[in-house]
């Protein structure tokens, strides 16, 4: 699991601190030196080290690089080899969800503008960026960082439940969301940016222009949820519930406890979960990906349809039923690969027991 490397004996990094004070052991006049001038010494001595010990590293950089790269590599090709099936499938999804919603967009836009139609344009923003963060889960996946996907998973729920929010609350809601935006972004203008920035200008005037059309609620973090959930301050866990998307609550826990600094036993990492052994995880790993992938089809599937059903008809009650039978697909797929490699693990232990036993 991971980047095997070499084993190497623990290295204490002492070995300049017992030269230098060797050196002060048997070298009087070191020993006679005032503490402000043995001081210095010691300022000189440092700076001299750092350049040195700079220079080396840097020297050896382009070999060492080399095969660390080569590691990295090898590492990808195996990880993607065994989930290539599951791989497969999300790419599938994600090319084709991406070629349905800029259809739909290309489409549809021209009379969306014309008739001022926000919740269209916000549902086309919260679709365009469910791709994009889909499309990051599956960079890290094949670089072996589950965690971090399930992290960005995070975000992708929180997308799926704004589209569910807005494709029930229309377009009040939706032009208190876009209009949200504005003020946020302009909430950290500096005043003497105001000033000299006309761009800085231009977004302070947008921003007062939405809080006179919807009030200071914008100021707050979900300030355009304030009315629908009749609470001053709405948690997104507030949102969830609305939306009646509370049933992946636990899981978004999960993933954000990756993401803050709090500490989290060694064993709770998806990438740790095939180890028999406690480590540190510091890189990759190609343990742990079934989750992040069926949860990303199938948040990504959800995203789309009810981008594609703002405007229903047959074709596109046809289209999201495959997306969602090609995510079921998936799901099914990287059960299995996660099972076979759970049996082949298992199977491999019982050899090594045989042949301790013996």
């Amino acid at each position: 699991m991971g980047i095997q490397t070499e084993e190497r004996q623990p290295w204490p990094m002492n070995g300049l601190e017992q030269s230098f004070r060797e050196r002060v052991h048997a070298d009087d006049f070191l020993k006679s030196l005032a503490p402000k001038k043995f001081e210095k010494v010691v300022r000189q001595i440092t700076d001299d080290a750092v350049k040195v010990i700079t220079a080396d590293l840097l020297s050896r950089a382009p070999d060492m690089l080399v095969r660390h790269r080569k590691e990295h590599d090898g590492f990808s090709s195996r990880n993607f080899k065994r989930w290539r099936g599951a791989f497969d499938l999300l790419e599938t999804i994600w090319v084709a969800c991406e070629e349905m919603g800029a259809n739909f967009n290309r489409h549809f836009r021209p009379e969306a503008i014309q008739t001022q139609n926000f919740t269209f344009e916000a549902m086309t923003a919260v679709h365009a960026k469910s791709m994009l963060v889909t499309a990051e889960m599956i960079c890290l996946m094949k670089g072996g960082f589950a965690d971090a996907a399930l992290t960005r998973w995070r975000t992708l729920h929180e997308l799926s439940v704004v589209a569910a929010l807005l494709s029930v609350h229309g377009q009040k809601l939706a032009h208190r969301y876009l209009a949200h935006s504005h003020v946020q972004e302009a909430m950290d203008i500096e005043p003497e940016e105001l000033e000299r920035d006309e761009e800085a200008k231009g977004r302070k005037a947008k921003s007062d222009f939405c809080l006179a059309q919807f009030g200071d609620d914008l100021k707050k973090h979900y300030g355009w949820a304030c009315e629908l959930t009749d609470k001053k301050r709405p948690t997104f866990e507030d949102l969830e519930k609305l939306a009646d998307k509370s049933i992946g609550r636990i899981i978004y826990k999960r993933a954000s406890q990756h993401i803050h600094s709090n500490h989290r036993g060694y064993d709770q990492l998806l990438g740790v979960g095939e180890s028999e052994e406690t480590l540190l995880l510091v890189g990759q790993s190609d343990a742990g990906m079934a989750g992040p992938l069926i949860l990303g089809a199938m948040t990504l599937v959800e995203v789309t349809s009810v981008y594609l059903m703002m405007i229903p008809n047959l074709d596109r009650t046809i289209y999201t039923r495959v997306l969602l039978s090609l995510s079921r697909r998936l799901h099914a797929k990287a059960r299995a690969l996660e099972k076979n490699a759970a049996m082949r693990i298992q199977k491999r232990r019982d050899r090594e027991q045989r042949s301790a036993a013996l």
